[in-house]
């Protein structure tokens, strides 16, 4: 009789290497649960509803406080104070706002960034002027936008290579002969010259373009802006993604989940493939107009497709770099932080991540995970495996694949609860020289899997005397 035993689960999703030849701490699917500060998994977070919204807004954005929804026309006041309704007239008062691209605090008021339903773009500047949208005709009116060094900056207008700035500290001023005007990034790139993206990291703006990014240095005084470097190679063609992240930037590239991080020593900017680990899942999803943040108070940087989001969990003390999928019973639209709280946005319902909870607004979370074809450190020997034993808190069942080249090959399963060591090993019997085990919670309980033991006699090589 032999045994072996897996306990650690830190690297979360990792597809790089083939199921059969992967190492055990790097999972296969790793759905609606991620990895922890002990390296095991843990359920996520159930959405808990907070807001039916009163309809007719569009957007979910922290500032000054409150989440801040945004309007076209009309009147509209949310009933719930946690909720702004904020009203921003389009020039011809006929289009339907459809997505608010950035909102921040700007001088104690509020400078947005919404989309229309004709397609237009428009920036306002809530500090009770009327219009609320910036008339200066040389405010390019794009989605990506930036807010560093007191001004505004926004990526050029139509196919533009330019980064345009407001005016320090006057966000209407665009044209001020002193310090607005406009940074020419595009003409010091090789590749393509259209800015698609902005982002600020430190005393950084971080600007990209489909295949490739630059850093510049950032300033009141124009004279001192500064290209800082180029990157080559990697771009970010979605507005909506990039985000300060520990010390990097993370956006989604064509090529998956990029960062661009400050190498320690050499103050050189470089891109990480922090996303390669899960390029093949994420890939196929970037389509419409993906979103992503930083989660503070879950140390995780989130991108937002649809119903899926792809999480990424670090934790440098704890040594946890690790990707997993969330998968949701709507539609995210959009997304927030507020307060140490995370906030989902679907259509006119708004939720918050409560760690307490186990269902989202009454659909069970079910998680989801399996691990690689394991030979429990006896490569090509054929074994008989007869139990198991697990720690889990909540119930889950457990199941063995055992063949890599037909995943529908794969045990009954087996429930397990919480610490099975106490009492009777649990028989699973199959004859195989790898197995993948596959893990199912679907209740309405908190679900961590800590520890798991394969207990099997060792058969000899495989096809030998």
């Amino acid at each position: 009789m032999a045994e072996i035993t897996y306990d650690k689960f830190d690297l979360g999703l990792d597809l790089r290497k083939g199921p059969s030849v992967s190492d055990a701490n790097r999972l296969r699917v790793l759905q609606n649960a991620y990895v922890n500060t002990g390296h095991t998994l843990t359920k996520r977070p159930a959405a808990v509803k907070v807001a039916t919204l009163e309809a007719g807004t569009k957007g979910l954005r922290p500032a000054l406080g409150v989440l801040n929804t945004f309007y076209e026309n009309g009147t509209i006041v949310h009933a719930n104070p946690l909720f702004v309704a904020n009203k921003v007239p389009h020039p011809t008062l006929s289009q339907s706002v459809v997505r608010a691209h950035f909102c921040l605090p700007f001088l104690g008021f509020l400078y947005a960034v919404v989309e229309y339903a004709d397609g237009s773009v428009w920036h306002h500047y809530l500090d009770g002027t009327s219009p609320t949208r910036i008339t200066d005709p040389n405010c390019p009116q794009t989605k990506a936008v930036s807010l560093s060094a007191s001004k505004i900056w926004a990526a050029g207008a139509g196919e533009g290579s330019t980064v345009r700035f407001s005016a320090a500290g006057n966000p209407r001023n665009w044209t001020g002969v002193t310090d607005a005007g406009f940074i020419s990034p595009g003409i010091q790139q090789d590749g393509s010259q259209v800015v698609t993206a902005l982002g600020q990291y430190q005393n950084k703006l971080g600007i990209f373009f489909k295949d490739g990014a630059q850093m510049w240095t950032v300033d009141q005084n124009p004279t001192n802006n500064a290209l800082f470097q180029r990157i080559y190679g990697v771009g970010c063609p979605f507005p909506r993604t990039p985000a300060a992240f520990s010390t990097d930037i993370f956006f989604a590239s064509a090529m998956g989940v990029r960062s661009l991080t400050i190498a320690a020593f050499t103050s050189n900017m470089q891109d990480v493939d922090v996303g390669s680990p899960i390029d093949t899942l994420v890939v196929p999803t970037l389509t419409g107009t993906p979103i992503g943040a930083y989660v503070p108070g879950l140390g995780q940087y989130w991108l937002a497709v649809g119903t899926t989001i792809w999480v990424f969990t670090f934790s440098r003390t704890s040594k946890i770099s690790a990707w997993s999928q969330y998968i949701f019973p709507f539609t995210v639209d959009d997304f927030a932080p507020l307060n140490q709280f995370l906030y989902l946005r679907s259509g006119d319902a708004v939720y918050r991540l409560d760690p307490t909870q186990f269902t989202d607004d009454g659909v069970t979370v079910s998680v989801l995970i399996e691990m690689p074809y394991l030979d429990l450190k006896l490569g090509g020997h054929m074994k008989q495996i007869y139990a198991v034993d697990a720690v889990v808190q909540g119930t889950c069942t457990l199941a063995l694949r055992f063949d890599p080249r037909d995943p529908t090959k794969i045990t009954d399963t087996v429930t397990l609860s919480s610490d099975t060591r106490p009492g009777p090993i649990i028989p699973l019997e199959v004859m195989a020289e790898e197995v993948a085990p596959v893990f199912t919670h679907a209740a309405g309980e908190a679900f961590k899997l800590d520890w798991l033991k394969i207990y099997y006699n060792d058969l000899g090589i495989s096809g030998g005397p």
